[in-house]
């Protein structure tokens, strides 16, 4: 994204905004209740752990019929009363109908943000609350140390009565064992190989 394509960008921006921005600046930002967010272009390791967790969660025997996993894709969380989208570093949801169909809040399973020290704060308050608030079942964190190396990872699970993650377990010993939407084994070995 050059810089003359971010000092255009409007602070605020509704849908229809959103939806006629070009590709190439339109993946560099999020919109929260109406406030653009430019996002910060992560480091080849993250990419990396986020791509093998979405191939490795996919592969992995689900609970529901049809599931796909996707890395840095569009999830709409709410359009009213200001338009809301995250683009979470991984997501798990329910197949679409249509071709090109991007998941909404309401197809999404799974989230996950794989977090460094500068980004924990975010992904565990804001983003935490705003997966939450439209009732994602289950929250992933993978929390990275200063090497980008996988430090552990915070699995939250929905209260769905009271709209908000509770922390179910932390996944330390270099494995993930998932038992919700998703079922089975994850090294972080091979996330950081």
């Amino acid at each position: 994204m050059t810089i003359q394509a971010v000092d255009s960008l409007p602070h605020q921006m509704t849908e229809e905004q959103y939806r006629q921005l070009p590709e190439d600046v339109s993946r560099e930002i999020e919109v929260v209740h109406g406030h653009v967010i430019l996002c910060e272009s992560p480091t080849p390791e993250h990419n990396r752990i986020a791509r093998r967790l979405a191939g490795a969660m996919e592969d992995l025997p689900s609970t529901e019929p049809c599931i796909r996993a996707e890395t840095d894709i569009d999830v709409v969380l709410w359009r009213v009363p200001k338009f809301t989208f995250r683009r979470p570093d991984v997501t798990v949801y329910r197949c679409l109908d249509q071709p090109g169909d991007k998941p909404e809040a309401g197809d999404a399973l799974i989230v996950v943000e794989v977090s460094s020290p500068s980004t924990a704060a975010e992904d565990l308050l804001d983003k935490k609350a705003q997966y939450a608030r439209v009732g994602i079942p289950l929250y992933l964190v993978v929390m990275l140390d200063t090497k980008f190396a996988i430090a552990e990872v915070l699995e939250f699970r929905l209260d769905a009565h009271a709209r908000e993650y509770r922390l179910h377990q932390i996944h330390r010993d270099g494995l993930v064992r998932l038992e919700h939407v998703i079922v089975g084994d994850i090294a972080f070995a091979e996330l950081t190989r």
